[in-house]
């Protein structure tokens, strides 16, 4: 078993928000995807920027808004939001007093496959 801490690894800004990165993990695995733990403190949000790489963020604490492009979306704990490289995106926290958290895995899309637009959901989703 390996074991990492919050101790050891700690947390560096980047894009406005904290980052503590997960994958890949030197000298134990490096698989075909990296993994974060993302933190985004009250009121504020990450700077617009955008990836080379697919990225999906599951939301683990908090809630907060995902804007991607020019849509726009309320997020709380069990989300899923998939980001498909070269998309603009920023995530707000919009509470008062709560770590708005989530976890971001990004991979790069294999050469000459096509990454599909996000397309506008019809109903809300089911919530638990």
């Amino acid at each position: 078993m390996y074991v990492r801490t919050t101790a050891e690894d700690g947390y560096v800004r980047k894009n406005n928000i904290d980052v503590r990165q997960l994958y890949p993990w030197d000298g134990v695995v490096v698989p075909p995807w990296n993994s974060t733990l993302c933190s985004v403190h009250p009121h504020e949000s990450s700077t617009k920027h955008q990836h080379a790489t697919d990225e999906t963020f599951i939301f683990t604490g908090g809630s907060g808004t995902v804007r991607v492009g020019d849509e726009q979306r309320d997020v709380t704990v069990g989300d899923v939001i998939y980001i498909p490289n070269g998309n603009d995106h920023v995530v707000t926290n919009t509470s008062d007093d709560t770590l708005l958290t989530f976890v971001s895995i990004y991979w790069p899309q294999p050469t000459g496959q096509p990454t599909t637009e996000p397309q506008a959901q019809t109903q809300e989703p089911a919530r638990g």
